[in-house]
């Protein structure tokens, strides 16, 4: 008996421990505010919203409207009915002049880059009116995808939540909006530094830290954990990272997450990446920039939540799948002015979980930092800034009176022939295992069934509603451009008269006074771009010029006419000739002095036609072309080439009369 009540006492005395270790354990978790127990931030990179769900859900042309799935489908504000009627100006306020281009469909699986970075984005903006894009970001910024490149995105969306009022925190590229991201701000205007860097306590790993909530940064390294410090980007930009053990144990490869996702030890938060090895040797680039092929990007994304979904964090998760910018490409939406930042431009924004809505589109105005701001509301955080606080919520987009929705499994599968853009791909990992990523046919793909009876939803997708900008500029007004380049006309004809005009009405100071008035016009020219520059400056590093090419054109009229202008005083200080002038000689001079005045005429004429390639002989994407020459032969006009021939010609005959004038040392102005 005595033996019986030892071993009973001890059971009881084991179970006590457990249940403190237990107890111990529960208390040593923060609580949160919602069910959800696990944020997964999944960042791609460089998409707009109309570039990838524009003609969310019906297809290029309306092409599945009649479906019976699609037809009852909530529809987001984008170019679904509008393809063909929007147009964008050649050059912002000159569509008069220099004509419109269109949007079209993209049917293949890569992209052409548009051109990127604060100028180039702030052009395209143009003080919100969004039409600079065919100028600044180019012709490759005026296409769109469809469901039939991305049609697991398209799935989601139909089954969960799409934001369509997403925006970047700053309208740049992607270093500062990734920055932003973590932070809550950023110390640059562009893909520049460091330095500057980010204070390491001023960011969300930080907060995190602080108050015992766990974190993994993952992303595609070439070890498990602690990779080098040349593979961190963009976390090399926070001060006193890389050196921090207590933070670089936190930075692992996608190996570790899709391993804890599988096994059900997901850190609280999880920031996935497609950064490190990715484009590198044999490892596919994933990231989704173009010219990445953005069907492999999507299977990427889709394996990762796959590991989710079929793990035990599931019904405690939320997955927040985004683009860092818009990459250039067009959207019909002018993000709104918040600060001197931005935001940016809209791109989508997905959520993926147990509790979201299903097929709604979430039109609250909401922005990287959103994120950043269910963080800290759902672990009892104090905002991390300022720009997190002032950020828009995405609690309407969950509903947690729902049960728990099982998980929508969705491919990669096996490979099928007849796929859209790779049919396979891999990733290899540090320990030589890889993780294929294969399509199937698009046909199957989207839509889906829905997994809840719209006739049972209990809520419906808001209307949308245009954001409104808290900053305001000093916009130019319409009529800028126009009267900018009738300046620059005018200079150009008082300059040319100037040069053609005889000695002898020279004498009575006409001359000197068409200079003049061509420096005057210069001025007015350079004087109205400057109060009104086509882009707002930069308000941290790097600074750059910010007037565009009109205004330039205006201070290079202004120097040409005071040179001229100024020539004949100086020419006294230079020895008369000491031969007299053939006539062959004259003649030769003067019709090179006529040909510099045309090289001045055709190089301006030309120069549009090479800033605005015409957009229908842009290269094809999937052939783009391999050297320069190609590039210009496949993009530029026949009468942009004659402007450049007529250009070169008149140089070259300047040149030569330069050369006469040097060698008989004679006058001939």
């Amino acid at each position: 008996m005595n033996a019986k009540k030892i071993k009973f006492g001890a059971l009881i005395f084991v179970l006590l421990i457990a249940l403190s270790n237990t107890a111990s354990f529960a208390m040593a978790q923060p609580s949160t505010q919602t069910p959800i127990k696990h944020v997964i931030f999944i960042m791609k990179e460089n998409q707009s919203f109309d570039d990838y769900f524009g003609v969310y859900p019906y297809g290029p042309n309306d092409m599945l409207a009649n479906n019976p799935i699609v037809k009852e489908l909530s529809v987001p504000y984008g170019i679904q009915n509008d393809t063909s009627s929007i147009k964008v100006p050649n050059y912002p306020g000159l569509g008069w002049l220099l004509g419109y281009s269109h949007l079209t469909y993209n049917n293949a699986s890569t992209q052409v880059d548009p051109g990127e970075g604060w100028v180039d984005y702030h052009g395209d903006w143009d003080w919100g009116r969004n039409n600079g894009f065919a100028s600044y970001s180019g012709s490759a910024s005026l296409v769109y995808v469809s469901y039939q490149q991305i049609p697991y995105y398209w799935d989601y969306a139909e089954e969960y939540v799409l934001a369509d009022n997403y925006y970047t925190p700053v309208l740049t590229e992607t270093l500062p909006n990734r920055i932003a991201s973590l932070s809550g701000y950023t110390p640059v205007s562009n893909d520049f530094g460091p330095p500057p860097y980010v204070n390491l306590n001023h960011t969300i790993f930080y907060q995190l830290n602080q108050n015992n909530i766990s974190w993994g940064y993952f992303e595609l390294f070439s070890s498990a954990r602690n990779p080098p410090s040349n593979e961190i980007y963009p976390l090399n930009s926070i001060q006193g990272f890389s050196n921090n053990p207590a933070y670089m144990n936190n930075v692992e490869n996608l190996s570790v997450f899709i391993a804890e996702a599988k096994n059900g030890t997901l850190p609280a938060v999880s920031f996935v990446m497609p950064f490190g090895l990715a484009g590198e040797g044999n490892v596919p680039d994933i990231s989704e920039h173009p010219p990445a092929n953005i069907t492999l990007g999507q299977d990427w994304t889709v394996n990762l939540i796959n590991a989710v979904m079929q793990g035990p964090d599931w019904n405690s998760s939320a997955i927040f799948i985004t683009w860092d910018e818009w990459g250039g490409f067009y959207d019909s939406v002018p993000p709104p002015q918040m600060n001197a930042f931005g935001y940016g431009g809209r791109v989508p924004m997905l959520l993926i979980s147990p509790y979201a809505k299903e097929n709604y589109v979430d039109s609250t105005v909401l922005n990287h930092d959103s994120i950043l701001k269910f963080i800290d509301y759902n672990w009892n955080l104090p905002y991390l800034s300022s720009w997190v606080a002032q950020s828009g919520s995405v609690l309407s987009a969950f509903d947690f009176n729902q049960n728990p929705r099982p998980p929508i499994v969705l491919g990669p599968t096996p490979t099928v022939a007849g796929t859209s853009g790779y049919s396979s791909g891999y990733i290899e990992f540090e320990n030589g295992t890889v993780m294929p990523l294969t399509a199937k046919l698009t046909s199957e793909q989207y839509p889906i069934p829905l997994q809840i009876p719209l006739g049972s939803l209990t809520y419906r997708s808001p209307p949308f509603k245009m954001p409104t900008s808290v900053y305001s500029f000093s916009v130019p007004p319409t009529w800028l451009a126009s009267a900018q380049l009738f300046m620059i006309l005018l200079s150009l004809v008082a300059l040319i008269v100037a040069l053609s005009i005889t000695r002898f009405i020279g004498k009575v100071g006409v001359r000197q006074l068409l200079l003049v008035v061509s420096v005057i016009f210069g001025i007015v020219t350079s004087i109205l771009g400057v109060i009104w520059p086509a882009i707002p400056p930069p308000p941290v590093p790097p600074t750059e010029p910010t007037y565009s090419f009109i205004t330039d054109l205006g201070f290079f009229m202004i120097f040409i006419g005071i040179i001229i202008f100024v020539f004949p005083y100086i020419r006294k200080f230079i020895p008369k000739a000491e031969k007299t002038i053939p006539d062959n000689v004259r003649i030769m001079a003067k019709i090179a002095i006529a040909g510099g005045a045309v090289a001045v005429v055709t190089s301006i004429l030309a120069t549009p036609g090479i800033i605005f390639p015409v957009s229908t002989l842009t290269p094809n994407p999937l052939n783009p072309p391999q050297t320069v020459m190609q590039m210009i032969f496949a993009t530029i006009s026949p009468l942009t080439g004659i402007g450049m021939a007529l250009t070169t010609i008149s140089l070259g005959a300047l040149i030569a009369h330069t050369f006469i004038v040097n060698k008989r040392k004679i006058r001939v102005l």
